[in-house]
């Protein structure tokens, strides 16, 4: 089997991460996306999420219950402290190697991600345990530079789709200033946010 494993904050969760996901899904063949909200990303300290890991995991699972190969992982929201892509990873392949389970892993990332990618912990080793699908409109001659030990697998896991040009960040600011959100994330999502107050003027 072959699984996309896609993490984030998701404050909140919205059609881009959705169209991302789907994207590779489909070109790539994958059983399955694995969706695994972070508590705290290791790369965001200065700026916690703005609502509780509770309501984000909830979101998460409001917004991917319609797609049948999409499934939720509540290791890093559960785990205290920071979550590191790599120990969740080798984590989730020790237990599918005790399960007898052949799977084949990949990182979802949207293009944005690469950055900072080459810092991020025990790259070298995450890349080779689940080599990135990255999601762009770039070309690779247009990429940060990377260590040779990481290049060509950032580069053959390039994938040109239709990007959806929405982030958390926006959305949150359209949601402060009380606009239409309906067209960013599900609506099943945007009921739970009303219904509880999130991302409101406090």
């Amino acid at each position: 089997m072959k699984i996309g494993f896609f993490g984030g904050t998701f404050d909140p969760i919205h059609i881009g991460h959705i169209h991302l996901a789907l994207q590779m899904l489909e070109i790539h063949h994958l059983d399955q996306v694995v969706f695994c909200p972070a508590s705290v990303s290791p790369y965001k300290q200065g700026s916690p999420p703005q609502v509780a890991a509770k309501h984000r995991q909830k979101m998460v699972e409001l917004a991917i219950h319609p797609i049948e190969l999409f499934s939720f992982c509540e290791w890093e929201i559960t785990r205290p402290g920071p979550s590191f892509t790599i120990d969740t990873l080798k984590g989730l392949s020790d237990q599918t190697k005790a399960e007898k389970k052949e799977i084949h892993w990949h990182l979802i990332l949207g293009e944005d991600a690469l950055v900072d990618f080459a810092s991020w912990k025990d790259v070298e080793e995450l890349v080779a345990l689940a080599p990135p699908l990255i999601g762009s409109r770039l070309i690779p001659s247009f990429l940060p530079p990377f260590p040779s030990s990481i290049k060509e697998i950032i580069e053959r896991g390039m994938t040109k789709i239709q990007m959806l040009d929405i982030s958390s960040t926006y959305l949150r600011k359209r949601l402060l200033e009380g606009k239409y959100c309906g067209h960013l994330l599900a609506h099943n999502v945007l009921d739970y946010i009303q219904h509880h107050q999130l991302y409101l003027p406090r």
